[in-house]
């Protein structure tokens, strides 16, 4: 891993800085700081390499009939992806490994990697932090580097518009997918919302559970809103077929 002062040369007269100071002389938070407002004039540099050249080429494994209402087919790399609902989560989870990619999943303390492995997740290829220490945001930081699909778990916090701007570059440049739960994050590209509605199998006091019945909701930038309900149920060993009924553009739904 490159030290903090491999990223760069002169230090920004904006810092506040002399012009031609070197990172390694100032206190850390002056070094953070300037990191992060170069963090944030990536995309100047890189230009509008536009999502439009990624759509449906470019794109992450969903899974079943929920790429049927996503933009592409799937998750547009380079994107971040404000999602609700458990479910949701380890099916993207489990999407994602068992396409052969890496994961992530930082400070969800209760995530289900037994319904993930038996909707077809490789455990193997996930990595689960749930203890990030007090910055959780330079944790993602660094997973964004080498991973495909970062999943923050954000408890409720709010992040500074100034790190949420430094980490949407990261995240484009490196061509990952952020993916945000229990938080909201400004200016997010699309929004996955789920509530579950019926579960099948189960009569009174007694049966199994068969399947569960989802209602999504997905909406984003320059995306009219769609709703559909997909239907979970098992299909063979450490297998979830994941089926759409009837999609409606621009109806909504409640989500809790």
């Amino acid at each position: 891993m490159r030290s903090i002062d491999s990223i760069g040369g002169e230090v920004p007269p904006a810092v506040g800085a002399a012009p031609g100071k070197p990172l390694a002389a100032m206190p850390q938070g002056d070094r953070l700081e300037v990191l992060r407002a170069r963090m944030a004039a990536i995309p100047s540099r890189v230009g509008a390499s536009s999502r439009a050249e990624v759509h449906g080429q470019d794109v992450l494994a969903v899974p079943g009939g929920l790429g049927q209402l996503l933009p592409g087919g799937g998750l547009v790399k380079g994107s971040v992806v404000v999602c609700s609902g458990s479910s949701l989560v380890n099916g993207l989870l489990a999407a994602v490994t068992g396409a052969g990619k890496f994961a992530a999943v930082i400070g969800c303390h209760q995530l289900g990697l037994l319904s993930a492995a038996e909707m077809g997740a490789d455990l193997s290829r996930l990595a689960h932090i749930p203890q990030p220490g007090q910055d959780r945001l330079a944790v993602l930081a660094v997973l964004l580097d080498g991973l495909e699909l970062v999943v923050l778990d954000l408890a409720g916090e709010t992040v500074a518009p100034s790190r949420a701007r430094a980490l949407d570059a990261r995240v484009r440049s490196h061509r990952s997918v952020l993916v945000v739960t229990r938080g909201d994050w400004a200016g997010c590209d699309l929004r996955l919302e789920s509530k579950p509605t019926a579960y099948g199998g189960l009569g009174r006091g007694h049966g199994r559970l068969q399947s569960v019945h989802l209602d999504v909701r997905v909406s984003g930038k320059g995306l009219q809103p769609r709703t559909g309900r997909l239907t979970l149920a098992g299909s063979g060993p450490n297998q979830t077929a994941w089926t759409l009924e009837a999609p409606k553009a621009g109806s909504r739904i409640r989500t809790g």
